[in-house]
């Protein structure tokens, strides 16, 4: 059974963020048409599964959000060289954040919001946000445009000793 702490912070978030029955319409004529789908809670699943992870470029570098033990863990993953032998790397997985809840769109699994509940009941110290992002650019010289979609991640993190926000672009295509 939810604490009616929990369950007011979520009310109110959902308010604040314009889900749930009465959110926010668009007043874009062009984004009317989008059908705006509602959240869901991503299911428990076992400890490791990946719930997200977005493969850059660079070959080996990703970022990744894992089932825990307690909920949810979104780390930057690098493979890094060793400063003592050049012929040695070792794996680099750095924390960003650790999430009681997260919730992705029924649309495109990949929108997703993990946030951490605190003691207190609120939410909003510890946020991974994901958003989707759509671009049409025209190439130069041209009249074509090219369109393309990225998924923006924010990773919010206000504890001590954290660094508060970090921010990562990747193509759409290279996140499951």
């Amino acid at each position: 059974m939810r604490s009616p702490i929990r369950f007011s912070a979520m009310i109110l978030m959902s308010a604040l963020m314009g889900v749930g029955c009465n959110g926010a319409q668009p007043q874009d004529p062009a984004a009317e048409a989008e059908v705006i789908a509602e959240t869901a809670e991503v299911k428990q699943g076992a400890v490791g599964d990946v719930v997200l992870r977005c493969d850059e470029f660079q070959g080996g570098t990703h970022l990744e959000v894992v089932q825990t033990a307690t909920g949810f863990e979104a780390a930057y993953v690098s493979e890094e060289y060793d400063p003592w032998d050049c012929r040695c790397t070792y794996t680099k997985r750095e924390i960003l954040g650790q999430y009681n809840q997260c919730r992705r769109s029924t649309v495109d699994p990949r929108i997703m919001n993990c946030y951490r509940i605190e003691p207190s009941g609120t939410i909003g110290k510890v946020v991974l946000s994901t958003t989707r992002v759509q671009k049409t650019q025209m190439v130069i010289g041209s009249s074509t445009t090219v369109n393309y979609s990225e998924l923006s991640v924010a990773a919010i993190n206000q504890d001590p000793g954290q660094t508060p926000r970090r921010d990562y672009v990747f193509p759409l295509s290279d996140c499951q």
